[in-house]
């Protein structure tokens, strides 16, 4: 959250809720889990099982479950909730379907094909995989000097490195690699130890007991880091690799890191080539330029509440619109 978004959020009440109940929820999460995981936990934090159901039995309580379709077709109506998870990471499978099943909901996920079965790894993960294996020895300089080497950074202390470290670029990702080979790090052991990553069998388990699965890139690049074409295959191959392996009838995609900065030209070329095509974003409570974009926001931080967030977006979304910049204006 910015400044002001953190500001709102402190003076807001989960009592305001009742001014807002027609309003719809449109929350997103990467994984909920009860204990620290390496590829994660230098990245950012995330709800425990009991903080998650407490977020659904809330939302099912005030508030009604929508589908894609419904969605996509604008039938979805008021005091509606849709909830979407990132990154096809594994415990959408292991601990967010099964909660879901038992509290007959569904939900949206949206997985990099790259990385199914655990084929390949997020560079981000290596990233906070690397992170671990340096703090564990202390950042001692013999390993800091192996990192130097093969990508210069400057830093003052070890939590700036850290910083540093978790803002390289897409392009930097082979040289995230190496660093991880000379530190003695094997990420293919860390594939096939942790399993990061949901299977094909498990997404195909998934499917069958009703939820929905989307694109969300080939390997989740920073697509404003990418040129217009290659923006537009990592978008389209990963929804067509959906449908290609599981024959599903519906297309449904959700932007990696941001949308913002994603131009006007893509998103009309997208939805032009594709009329099932349903777009999700992280822009929070704004209104995009095509009503089959859905814009999302997150429900992950563990420190917050989930009421108060919610009346907090709904407060940011009055703030953007007094100050001109409800309405997303794309390039």
């Amino acid at each position: 959250m910015g400044i002001v978004k953190n500001s709102l959020y402190r003076v807001a009440s989960g009592a305001w809720l009742r001014f807002f109940k027609n309003e719809p929820v449109f929350g997103y999460y990467h994984l909920v889990r009860n204990n620290k995981v390496p590829h994660i936990e230098h990245l950012y934090a995330y709800k425990n099982v009991a903080q998650f159901v407490a977020d659904v039995d809330f939302l099912k309580a005030n508030y009604r479950a929508t589908t894609p379709a419904e969605l996509r077709d604008g039938r979805a109506g008021k005091n509606v909730f849709l909830l979407s998870f990132d990154d096809g990471l594994e415990e959408i499978y292991s601990v967010v379907f099964p909660i879901l099943k038992a509290k007959n909901l569904r939900a949206v996920f949206f997985i990099n094909p790259n990385f199914v079965d655990n084929a390949e790894s997020l560079y981000k993960h290596d990233i906070s995989v690397i992170i671990g294996h340096l703090k564990a020895q202390g950042f001692n300089a013999a390993n800091m000097a192996i990192v130097k080497e093969i990508l210069p950074i400057t830093f003052q202390s070890n939590e700036e490195f850290a910083a540093k470290f978790k803002q390289l670029k897409f392009a930097d990702r082979d040289k995230v690699k190496e660093i991880a080979v000379a530190l003695g790090i094997d990420m293919r052991s860390y594939l096939k130890q942790h399993t990061p990553y949901i299977s094909k069998a498990q997404i195909k388990e998934m499917l069958d007991a009703g939820f929905w699965f989307g694109g969300h890139t080939m390997s989740h690049p920073p697509l404003g880091q990418l040129s217009h074409a290659a923006q537009k295959a990592e978008i389209q191959q990963s929804v067509q690799w959906l449908k290609d392996h599981f024959h599903i009838d519906y297309s449904l995609f959700a932007f990696p890191f941001t949308d913002k900065n994603i131009s006007r030209r893509l998103i009309d070329e997208l939805l032009a080539e594709d009329d099932r095509l349903l777009i999700f974003g992280n822009s929070g409570l704004r209104q995009d330029v095509h009503p089959r974009i859905i814009q999302r926001f997150s429900l992950e931080n563990p420190t917050r509440e989930t009421p108060k967030v919610i009346v907090a977006e709904h407060l940011y979304k009055i703030f953007n619109k007094l100050i001109g910049k409800y309405h997303i204006r794309r390039k």
